[in-house]
């Protein structure tokens, strides 16, 4: 951890330093003012709010990195519009090293969280960049069911990040009304086929829920039923020869003319119109 302290009393930086030295192990410098400070490579800047000079230059070039504000005096100009400009945090002249060292590990531990989400998004949307879905119209709680695991899971993804929450899973066979306690929660509930309680259900619904069904689900119930296309389809997947021939038929009708169609499934074109009749998909000319 290397540590810029942009400050002119020489004391301080210079108490400060020791101190950050001695209890967080770092790696401290001291400029005196906010050009000296624009080369500096520092993971975190401590930068005092009135020193002469143009403070956004300095903030606006290290915005990324960690910057604490050390204000004598707490106004518009000298806590207020650096926030705004890039800075995360301030403290208040005089103050204790260790609201300091706080402030730090605090920032420290949300910009590292902030970092591997970052990373967990983009290895997901990687996951799923060859996949093409058209989410449809939903209201919670969604029932959902699909014989392909990825659509499953990609619909999940999609309403995360449009409803701006947190993906949470529960098990419907173990469940505790107090495991529903945030609205901000995206709840995905399995097994409700083995429980189908109105009373959990009544409940459930109060909440941003979807639930999972079983490909092989029959009774009647509303449901989404999602189709996906993608190259990699049945790469993780083992279907039944009605399942397989259901998903050909409704991911590459739009490809193929129904006489190829028809010949790649080795059925004829009245057996892929009979068929289309069965699944209840219907071909838009």
């Amino acid at each position: 951890m290397k540590i810029t302290i942009v400050e002119n009393e020489i004391y301080l930086a210079q108490s400060i330093q020791n101190n950050l030295s001695e209890k967080l192990n770092a790696k401290s410098e001291i400029f005196a003012s906010y050009h000296e400070a624009m080369d500096s490579q520092a993971d975190i800047f401590l930068i005092n709010t009135n020193l002469k000079g143009n403070i956004k230059h300095l903030i606006t070039a290290k915005k990324d990195k960690i910057i604490i504000l050390l204000a004598p005096y707490v106004t518009y100009s000298t806590v207020m519009q650096p926030i705004e400009m890039g800075a995360d945090d301030y403290l208040q002249k005089p103050f204790s090293i260790e609201e300091l060292i706080r402030k730090i590990n605090h920032l420290t531990q949300f910009y590292n969280m902030k970092e591997k989400l970052e990373c967990f998004e983009d290895f997901i949307n990687f996951i799923f960049k060859d996949m093409e879905m058209e989410i449809p119209k939903y209201s919670f709680p969604v029932f959902l069911k699909s014989s392909i695991n990825k659509a499953v899971e990609k619909f999940i993804f999609e309403i995360a990040k449009k409803e701006n929450a947190t993906i949470k899973i529960i098990d419907l066979k173990k469940f505790k009304k107090e495991n529903f306690k945030n609205k901000k929660y995206l709840y995905v509930c399995l097994n409700y086929e083995k429980v189908e309680d109105e009373n959990i259900l009544n409940f459930i619904s109060k909440f941003k829920t979807i639930i999972i069904l079983p490909k092989n689900y029959e009774k009647e119930l509303n449901y989404i039923e999602l189709n996906a296309s993608t190259p990699n389809l049945l790469e993780n997947d083992i279907f039944s020869i009605e399942e397989y021939i259901k998903l050909i038929i409704n991911n590459y009708q739009y490809k193929f003319p129904d006489t190829e169609l028809s010949k790649k499934l080795g059925i004829s074109r009245k057996s892929l119109w009979e068929k289309r009749k069965k699944y209840g998909i219907f071909k838009q000319k």
